[in-house]
């Protein structure tokens, strides 16, 4: 039997006592030197000839920094650590990045650089631990290993689809959803084609000087950081390092404890080191480089995807937010591209504006497209541009671009030598002002880029001359105009001979008319809108079949979250959609047929009425464009009317917009007795407008139960069931009878065929009787529900508590739902009562029918009076609320309150919207077991509450 192995105490200077690692030595630091730097549990296993000196020596390391590539294509890691290990990996990497700054040795940073590979690697399937011991033990030994022969099991989109959705990223979903790129294959041709697209510079370059101590540089502290963390999108792809911006996310999150908060210092000093231009240079090509993969576009070419390491795009988050405000301003009115709020609405409305007035009768607008822009910008012109324009960014900025990075490609490499690196925070800036110079030579009246997308207008000369000195400006920076993607569009007829000058100074120009002339994705005139709405309604009718192949939750939210109204609002802002009724029509008849095909329910006009109203006012948040594209336009001229009158020179007045006038005269009509919006450049509050009109007109209709039942799903909580992201892992899915159930309800859709209920009375249509019955059979497993999620809330807010309580009694000899073991207020404990009343129900319908939330105040007084004996020693609460998911006020406090003090313990800030989503899915799985268990055993699915 082999004996342990034993190690000395790093902490304890001469003592040669030896301790059984890691479990002996781990417990003897954690008593005996409780404020060390050195984590216990961090110490790797070493051999007990080896003394704690030797050990800093030999502490195992990955060989080069070329082998990241390696390790990247070879080693998968996992997307999320578990709870259990985070204290542990956060305190290691904490570790590791105070080395880096400490020491900056290559060594140190190719130990941060392979952090994912050694300590967050998916281990063996075979292990039959659990996957929090596993990635403690990897946080033990330092050795990355190869999984030569792990494979991804192969999934299917509709599995792929549905994991991003229930990760929350829905970008990522809606990419696999509408993309017709394809993944290029792994060859030499897809390198050579990779390599073309970055090239090396055309002349010799004349970099600034390098800087010195003296020069200014960016410094950040701790809520910066945590900010710019927090504002990384869900599914944001790890670099070169497999690190994730969700791996920080959860790392410096209270399930780290202490060491996600030091975690946190060590990342800002970490970007302060950055941000200072002071990180070793044989590191900067890799740190400063990334991992590059190919899609192979419709016509043929590839389209580069590089992805960066997450501690470079943190620091130039952190720079980019510094120097917004400052550099739009500057960059402005010409270049809408970089931090310009509602930059390209403005260029739309600009543009129009100047195609339509008189003053343009005779003028040429010329659309310009520079090729692989960002690949081929001179890094000296860049380098020269921040040393004068943002100097606090200068240092940082210098290490990023004056040398060669790294572009892995498996496990080729590339090296970048030009442009700004795809995928930087600061690129569009830094393209920006490299070009701001040339653009600024335009004498044309009309101006406008965004990135690299220019529009000039003017009297056709005018517009020949801008070009013939833009083009060799722009080459002299590396830019080089794609011509054959240039277009121009002539107010009037104009001569052979101007044409003929146009395409000899732009061969392959093309010349468009009223109908094609589309800027930035929106037709500039009317005679365009029609085929802009027909390619919306067929880009909805082809993604219909894969929406209906996903489960209906994920199907809903995606839907209302990207494919309905979302993905029409930049249409519907930027032209008059609502001129074109047919054509709105018909895409909105396209939007109601599949959103009844998700549900498995069937609208008439009233139920359609309100499931297209948002969320807030008792709809789905399905929303329709006919009632929303009116409000969307008249918005967007008020948010960017000063804009465009800067644009164009004009006085600024309501004329300035084309359309404007007309939306507001439709707007009178559809409106009549409804003062305009005090805050008239938010489409919420046009909107809100329309939508409390449409919900008034339903009330006014309606009686009894449907009276009912639309002043409940009108109040802001009942809906909450509809906000949260359906993912499996955090109990938010609902199964698709469930979901279905729930919105038929919500809208008052038929659920089922008359039958008799199992204790014997009728059920109708509506299959309302359920929620009430004697024999309900969701009744008792809501009630558990609500309990225990409560229960958790509180215990994840550090207030111990205890469900049905011992001891504990009311006068008929029930115990309370829960008690906090500690006191709530005022050195009292706090007992809590649960209770799910029927909106329906024949004994609360007169109440529910004149106010929303009656049921559940009834509940509430109820409840105190059975408790009236315990509430001299406790405070009381009770929880009532209603299977149409409205709540007693006294609920809304209590759980606003538990959401505050979570917030407080330091979770995040959505954990109380997070805990009103989960009750009201509760409820909702609640009415769907109720209703469905009319029909006797087994109608109920199993699981239900898991």
């Amino acid at each position: 039997m082999n004996s342990p192995t034993r190690a000395t105490c790093p902490h304890c200077p001469g003592s040669t006592r030896l301790f059984v690692v890691p479990r002996g030595l781990n417990v003897h630091i954690s008593h005996m030197h409780k404020d060390s730097q050195i984590q216990p549990s961090i110490l790797p296993r070493v051999p007990c000839a080896v003394t704690a000196d030797a050990h800093s020596q030999t502490q195992s390391v990955i060989h080069t920094l070329d082998d990241l590539a390696s390790y990247k294509n070879k080693i998968p890691v996992l997307k999320h650590i578990p709870k259990g290990a985070r204290n542990l990996v956060a305190g290691k990497l904490r570790v590791i990045m105070d080395g880096c700054i400490n020491n900056n040795g290559v060594a140190d940073w190719v130990s941060l650089l392979s952090f994912s590979y050694t300590t967050l690697r998916i281990p063996d399937r075979g292990d039959p631990r659990s996957l929090t011991a596993k990635v403690k033990e990897n946080a033990n030994n330092n050795s990355p290993y190869f999984l030569e022969d792990f494979k991804h099991k192969p999934r299917s989109i509709v599995k792929r689809i549905e994991a991003k959705d229930h990760e929350g990223d829905l970008r990522g979903a809606v990419r696999l959803l509408v993309s017709e790129d394809s993944l290029a294959p792994f060859n030499d041709e897809t390198l050579s084609a990779l390599r073309d697209k970055h090239p090396t510079p055309f002349r010799p370059l004349s970099l600034p000087p390098a800087p010195d101590s003296s020069c200014p540089f960016l410094t950040v502290n701790s809520e910066d950081v945590a900010d710019a963390i927090s504002s990384f999108y869900s599914g944001s792809a790890p670099g070169l390092d497999g690190l994730r911006p969700n791996h920080l996310k959860e790392l410096i999150s209270p399930s780290a404890g202490e060491n996600g908060v030091r975690l946190l210092h060590s990342i800002t000093d970490l970007c302060n080191f950055i941000l200072r231009g002071t990180v070793n240079v044989q590191v900067c090509p890799y740190l400063y480089g990334g991992s590059l993969c190919a899609l192979t576009k419709k016509d043929g070419g590839v389209r580069p995807i590089a992805v960066g390491s997450v501690l470079r795009r943190l620091a130039a988050k952190l720079g980019c937010r510094s120097v917004r405000n400052e550099m739009a301003s500057y960059l402005q009115p010409h270049q809408l591209g970089f931090g310009t709020a509602l930059g390209c609405e403005a260029a739309i409305h600009a543009t129009r504006a100047f195609a339509m007035s008189r003053e343009s009768c005779n003028s040429a607008i010329v659309k310009l497209d520079i090729r692989n822009a960002f690949n081929s910008l001179e890094t000296d012109i860049i380098l020269n541009e921040i040393k004068e324009k943002i100097p606090a960014l200068y240092p940082f900025l210098y290490q990023c671009y004056s040398s060669s990075s790294k572009l892995f490609f498996m496990e080729s490499s590339i090296d970048s030598e030009v442009g700004a690196q795809q995928g930087d925070p600061l690129g569009p800036l830094i393209f920006s002002l490299a070009i701001h110079s040339i653009i600024k030579t335009v004498k044309s009246p009309l101006n406008l880029w965004y990135l690299d997308d220019g529009t000039i207008g003017g009297p056709p000369d005018s517009v020949l001359d801008d070009i013939r000195l833009l083009f060799p400006k722009l080459r002299d920076v590396g830019l080089e105009v794609n011509t054959g993607k240039c277009e121009v569009y002539f107010s009037t007829e104009v001569s052979a001979s101007v044409v003929n000058d146009f395409q000899e100074l732009v061969p392959g120009i093309k010349v468009l008319n009223k109908s094609n002339f589309i800027l930035l994705g929106t037709p500039i005139f009317q005679d365009g809108v029609p085929s802009s709405l027909e390619i919306k309604r067929q880009l909805l009718s082809s993604l219909r079949g894969n929406l209906l192949s996903l489960s209906s939750h994920v199907a809903l939210v995606l839907l209302r979250c990207c494919f309905s109204m979302p993905r029409l609002t930049y249409l519907v802002r930027t032209c008059p959609t609502w001129l074109f009724t047919q054509d709105v029509a018909q895409l909105d008849a396209l939007l109601r047929d599949t959103l009844e095909a998700i549900l498995n329910v069937s609208l008439d006009d009233r139920q359609w009425c309100q499931a297209v109203l948002p969320i807030r006012h008792g709809g789905l948040g399905v929303r329709q464009m006919e009632r929303t594209g009116l409000a969307a336009f008249l918005a967007s001229c008020y948010g960017v009317v000063d804009f465009v009158a800067k644009l164009l020179g004009t006085n600024g007045d309501g004329s300035t917009i084309p359309f404007a006038s007309e939306a507001l005269a439709a707007w009178g009509l559809l409106c009549p007795n409804e003062a305009l919006p005090v805050n008239r450049s938010s489409q919420r509050c046009w909107d809100d407008v329309l939508c409390k009109l449409t919900l008034s007109t339903l009330l006014g209709d309606a009686a009894g139960v449907e009276l009912a039942r639309l002043k409940a799903v009108s109040s802001p909580e009942s809906g909450a069931w509809l906000q949260a992201l359906p993912s499996p892992q955090l109990g938010t899915l609902l199964d698709n009878n469930s979901l279905r159930v729930a919105t038929a309800l919500r809208l008052g859709c038929s659920i089922c065929e008359p039958h008799r209920c199992v204790c014997g009375s009728m059920v109708d249509a509506a299959g309302l009787h359920g929620l009430s019955c004697v024999r309900s059979a969701g009744r008792f497993p809501r009630h558990h529900a609500l309990n225990d999620i409560i229960r958790r809330a509180l215990v994840s807010a550090n207030i111990p508590c205890v469900l049905e309580p011992p001891g504990l009694s009311r006068s008929d000899g029930k115990r309370p739902d829960g008690l906090t073991l500690i006191p709530w207020e005022k050195g009292r404990c706090l007992l809590w009562d649960a209770t799910c009343s029927c909106t329906y129900a024949a004994c609360h319908l007169s109440g529910t029918r004149q106010c929303a939330g009656f049921a559940a105040e009834a509940s509430a007084k109820t409840k105190h009076a059975k408790y009236d004996a315990l509430k001299s020693t406790y405070l009381f609460v009770p929880v009532a609320v209603e299977t149409t998911g409205v709540w007693s006020s006294e609920a809304k406090k209590f759980i606003a309150a538990i959401g505050h003090r979570l917030r407080g313990q330091g979770h995040d800030p959505r954990s109380g919207s997070y805990l009103v989503q989960r009750l009201s899915i509760a409820i909702q799985r609640g009415n769907a077991a109720s209703v469905m268990g009319t029909f006797g055993p087994g109608a109920i699915q199993s699981g239900l509450f898991d």
